[in-house]
Order: structure tokens, then sequence, then C-alpha cells
């Protein structure tokens, strides 16, 4: 922590294991308290789980090479979705029907909000602005 060398661990070697007919992987460690509590605690974080549910949509897509995940991200962030919790790629392929130079990106996207349900009717728009902005960057969805 900071620098500072607060602990140790690793496992015993082979020659160790084998002189004490050991057969399966022994693991040590060294916790050097005194250094550990020096540092003053931080302060707990927490956040309320929330009480209205998340909605999850998929967006499968097929890229350019050159396109890299923060430009999808950035195009994304731009439409300043409040209610957009989360955007991760799930999974990402290439080869197959996917054609050389390109790949295929698996998107996902979290709404919530902290005041309510969200109705279909909106995930909906939402969604339909998130595929024209990955549109915008040569995008092609995958049906």
């Amino acid at each position: 922590m900071d620098g500072e060398v607060v602990a140790q661990f690793g496992r015993i070697s082979t020659e160790v294991a084998a002189g004490r007919k050991l057969k399966q992987d022994v693991f040590l460690a060294d916790i050097y308290l005194d250094r550990l509590l020096a540092f003053e605690l931080r302060a707990v974080r927490y956040q309320a789980l929330p009480r209205y549910p998340a909605v999850e949509r998929d967006f499968s897509f097929i890229f350019s090479d050159s396109v890299v995940f923060a430009q999808i991200e950035h195009a994304v962030a731009d439409l300043q979705l409040p209610e957009l919790i989360n955007f991760v790629p799930a999974e990402i392929f290439r080869g197959g029907s996917v054609p050389s130079g390109k790949y295929s990106v698996l998107l996902r996207a979290s709404f919530q909000s902290k005041d309510r349900t969200l109705r279909e009717e909106e995930v909906a728009q939402w969604s339909a602005r998130i595929i024209r902005a990955l549109e915008g960057l040569g995008g092609t969805q995958r049906v």
C-alpha cells in the first residue's frame, strides 16, 4: 500500500513439498499487521440497493477493425442518456461469417431509474438512439 509491503504470499517450492511428501500445492502468507495497521481506514462507501429493476438490451454490430471500443463508448456517452447505467462489450467475434478486417461485437446496455420503473417505449427510444449512434461509426447491426 502506497509502496509499503504489507504482505507476502506464494506457493512453497516443489522441492520442499516433495521433502514433506505433500501431494497438493501449499501456499503461505506473511501479513505484516504493524505496517498494515499504520494506514488509516478508508471511509465506508456503499450504495443502497436499487428500488426499481434494471432493463438490459443487447446490440450486435459488425465494425471495421479500425473502430475501437473507446470510440463506441464515446458515441454512446455523447447521447447523455441519464438512465443508462452501464454499457459494456459482452462478446467479440472474428472469423466465420464476419468478413476479414471486421469484427462482430455484442454490446450490453443497462438502463435503470432511481425514481420509477422504466417503460418499454422509453427503453425502445433510447435503444434506437444507441443504434443510430453506432451506425454513425460505420457499424452494421446484426439481426
